[in-house]
Parts: C-alpha cells; sequence; structure tokens
C-alpha cells in the first residue's frame, strides 16, 4: 500500500510500497527496505489526522464514520490502540459481534503503549462509558499497568474517579463487586486514593439494589449477612488502603459510622 507522507531514505522517492504487518517500507525506485516502529509510524501525517477524525467522530456518537477513519489508521499502523478500540468497539455494539470488545483488551494487554494512545483510550473510554459496564476490570487494567509512575498518579487517579462512581452507581447489583476488583480498587486507592470512587462505594451501602435499604428487607436474616459480608466488609479494605493519611482518617470514619448502623438494623452481632 501506499504511505502518504513517507519517502525512501535511500534516494528520497515517494515511490513506496509499505507492508503493515512487517512494517517494511519498501521503495520502487531503489529498491531499499526500512523497518519502521510503531512510534514513527503513528506520528505519520496521515495517520495523525484520520486517528483525530476517529476520535472526534466517536465523542459525538457518529460510530460510522469513526470506523471508517479507524480503519485509515490500521490500514498504516495495524497495531494503533486507540483505532483498534473504535473498531472493535463499533463491532460490539453497532454490528453486534459479541466478544469483539473483550479480545481488544486481550489484543493491546502486552503492547507498550506510547502516553499518546493511553491518553486517547481513556477519552475513548470515558466518551462510551454507558457501555463499560461489563468491562470495568479490562478498562482499569488497561490504564493502570499504562500509567505505573507516581508522576501519573494524579491524572490516573482523576481517570478513575471519573469513570468508576458512574458505574457504580449504575450497578444493577452487589455481584459487580468481585475479588479481582476489588483488588484492583485496593491498589489503586494505594497508590493514588480514588476519592470519589471510594465515597462511590460507601454510598452503594445504601444505595445498591441488593443493599437492604433499597427495599427495607433487614428481616430476611441470610441476605443481609451476605450483604455485609461480600460487600461492606470489602468496601472497608478498599477504604483502608487509601494513602494519603488525613483522606483515610475521614473516609474510615464515615465507613465504621455506616458499618455500625448496618449492623444494628441487621442485628449482626
Amino acid at each position: 500500500m501506499e504511505l502518504g507522507g513517507l519517502q525512501c531514505h535511500g534516494c528520497g522517492s515517494s515511490n513506496v510500497v509499505f507492508d503493515p504487518k512487517s512494517r517494511i517500507l519498501a521503495c520502487n525506485q531503489c529498491g531499499k527496505e526500512e523497518y519502521y516502529s510503531r512510534a514513527t509510524l503513528n506520528a505519520n501525517g496521515k495517520v495523525m489526522f484520520s486517528k483525530e477524525n476517529a476520535i472526534s467522530f466517536f465523542a459525538e456518537g457518529k460510530f460510522e464514520d469513526s470506523q471508517h477513519y479507524a480503519l485509515d489508521v490500521l490500514n498504516i499502523s495495524k497495531d494503533n490502540a486507540p483505532a483498534l478500540y473504535i473498531m472493535a468497539y463499533y463491532d460490539e455494539f453497532v454490528r453486534k459481534k459479541e466478544g469483539s470488545f473483550k479480545s481488544f483488551f486481550h489484543e493491546v494487554e502486552d503492547l507498550a503503549l506510547e502516553y499518546d494512545e493511553v491518553q486517547e483510550i481513556k477519552k475513548l473510554l470515558l466518551a462510551s462509558a454507558y457501555n463499560m459496564v461489563d468491562y470495568e476490570e479490562d478498562a482499569l487494567r488497561l490504564i493502570a499497568v499504562n500509567m505505573q509512575s507516581e508522576e501519573d498518579s494524579a491524572d490516573l487517579c482523576d481517570f478513575v474517579d471519573k469513570l468508576c462512581p458512574y458505574l457504580i452507581k449504575r450497578r444493577s447489583s452487589m455481584d459487580f463487586l468481585t475479588n479481582n476488583l476489588i483488588e484492583i480498587y485496593e491498589e489503586l486507592a494505594e497508590h493514588c486514593d480514588i476519592p470519589k470512587t471510594c465515597f462511590a462505594l460507601l454510598k452503594a451501602i445504601e444505595e445498591n439494589p441488593d443493599s437492604p435499604y433499597t427495599s427495607n428487607c433487614f428481616y430476611l436474616h441470610s441476605k443481609t449477612r451476605y450483604f455485609y459480608d461480600k460487600f461492606i466488609l470489602p468496601v472497608g479494605k478498599i477504604i483502608n488502603a487509601i494513602k494519603t493519611r488525613e483522606l483515610k482518617d475521614k473516609f474510615v470514619n464515615s465507613y465504621l459510622k455506616k458499618r455500625e448502623k448496618y449492623k444494628e438494623d441487621a442485628n449482626i452481632q
């Protein structure tokens, strides 16, 4: 395929052919072959132009246009993560090809993403948060793995505290709080506090549909005990992992009050 904007470094000719699978650029003029890294391809003018359009249309909910430009990106940079996200999202939620979105997270987990790719995927995740209920663990792992430095902690916290409270509020049961997600929340709280997420978890003690407070069913002793063991106690573990001492003390105090009130209402000794 022709690769707009690139020239042969040997003779300067733009009469070149590019193989995206091998990332080899071959010159039809002098025969020289060159290897192009992910970073070089992602910085190509056509890739950047198409990617900006793809993300812009995605944010506007114009998924047909978005996937058109994402394809243009992938024709040159075959593992560009934001473009892969858009295509997987389009396949899963527009074309109804089940499993496509899950495959995206598996495909990119071994990629060393560039800074811009991570920032762009964060934008895409937040723009499509209403469909992220089943993919919260995958999303958090992908972003957290690529934002591990201390310099990234504030940015990471900001992302988590936008996505997770939104998802927590939309949960139809307590079942979302799996052991894996509890562990992820704990690690994030220890790394960068995530106060808005912790606050959303505290509110969920009274507002989650499985909470006895929502249906006034404290007389169902097995159910109230189960909610206590599987939701309230894990929330306590997450809050106790908060990094900043002053913030942690504030949240722990609020949590203990809610926990003791619940125990009293549920008659748990």
